[in-house]
């Protein structure tokens, strides 16, 4: 009698990498079968990849795990692979990370995180460091956190796949998957694309921080931050994201062109100046406590100031907005332009940082006369 096969498929993408994460790379592999196949039992496997190749795999059935046994009729197998199947799984792998398409929605309704305490904030804790995972964890855990943990990005998106958290607290710098690669993969998830994201890292230049909020990232947190003040920004960073929601005034994301984010992370100078190098179009809106001012842009350009607050021209008043070092912003790509913008010429943004700085050097030297 020969080695019987079996039939591995996956209903959608999702699924593979999730399989992937928990089974197939360490090696193994688990069939929902009616009746368990005894220990030791030779099997071969036909597994349809979702790049639509397929690969057959041998293997044999084995005891199953603790945590196996509550899945009636199940047979864990330990696979045989060679290094090219494992370098074609892989390459599928990698295949699904890339972005430059969104993933197509299952059409299935993600299931809620449920652990002891249903009430509770869940978060998804993402750092490669074992000593952050436990201490952190564990703060959180104390505070009446919800806490799941992995390694990396790849570990990380098979669990919030798997049960979808509150809020997702990650590294940037890890192995397999970096922090920038794990929230473009988030973001590209029908299922994921509103859970929010905070780095947690030690990144200080606005570059990289503005790299981050453009592809979607809620807010940074310093590493030494104490657990009483990352529950309390978290918690801030849900609140704003349902408000946003409730809104549905567009920028619940950083996608399609929206952009939100910190003027502590990233200084208003460097953010006008990406927008002008990009040629963007849409109001910028800025809070700072219950002082608000939005600056319509035009393909990179200045069009309008509304919120002059105590100044007469709107070129004082993005000089004073410059001058700001904490507040938010929020970009609504595409807003239309009030009425008023055909009154006012467009002004260069290069022209008004340009203008802003010699004034700052100007005010040094006449301090330090």
């Amino acid at each position: 009698m020969g080695v019987p096969t079996f039939s591995v498929r996956f209903e959608s993408q999702d699924d593979f990498l999730v399989e992937y994460t928990d089974r197939l790379r360490h090696g193994r592999a688990l069939l929902p079968l009616g009746k368990p196949l005894p220990p030791g039992t030779p099997v071969r496997l036909k597994v349809e990849l979702p790049d639509r190749s397929v690969l057959y795999l041998l293997g044999s059935a084995i005891a199953p795990a603790r945590r196996e046994r509550s899945t009636s009729g199940a047979t864990p197998v330990r696979l045989a692979m060679t290094e090219d199947q494992r370098a074609q799984l892989e390459a599928c792998v990698q295949a699904l990370m890339r972005t430059d398409e969104p993933t197509p929605a299952d059409g299935g309704t993600p299931v809620p995180d449920a652990e002891d305490d249903p009430t509770g904030m869940s978060v998804l804790l993402v750092d490669d460091s074992v000593s952050m995972r436990i201490e952190l964890g564990d703060a959180l855990r104390e505070r009446g956190l919800r806490v799941r943990v992995a390694e990396n990005g790849l570990v990380a998106l098979s669990a919030a796949l798997k049960r979808p958290p509150d809020v997702i607290l990650t590294d940037v710098e890890m192995p397999e998957m970096d922090g920038w690669t794990f929230v473009r993969t988030v973001r590209s998830r029908p299922s994921l694309t509103a859970i929010p994201i905070v780095f947690l890292t030690r990144l200080s230049d606005d570059l990289s921080r503005l790299k981050g909020y453009r592809l979607g990232v809620d807010d940074y947190l310093p590493k030494t931050m104490a657990p009483e003040e990352i529950i309390a920004r978290i918690q801030g960073v849900l609140a704003r994201r349902q408000q946003v929601v409730a809104s549905g005034d567009g920028t619940n994301s950083n996608a399609g062109g929206g952009l939100r984010g910190r003027l502590e992370h990233v200084r208003l100078g460097s953010l006008l100046a990406f927008l002008e190098s990009e040629r963007r179009s849409g109001a910028l809106h800025l809070t700072r406590g219950t002082d608000t001012a939005t600056l319509h842009l035009a393909s990179g350009t200045l069009e309008y100031v509304e919120g002059l607050g105590r100044y007469d021209h709107q070129h004082d008043r993005v000089f004073e907005l410059l001058s700001w070092t904490q507040g938010e912003f929020a970009l609504v790509p595409d807003a239309p332009l009030p009425k008023q913008t055909n009154e006012q010429p467009a002004t260069p943004l290069t022209y008004l940082l340009m203008e802003h700085a010699r004034r700052e050097d100007e005010a040094k030297a006449s301090g330090a006369v």
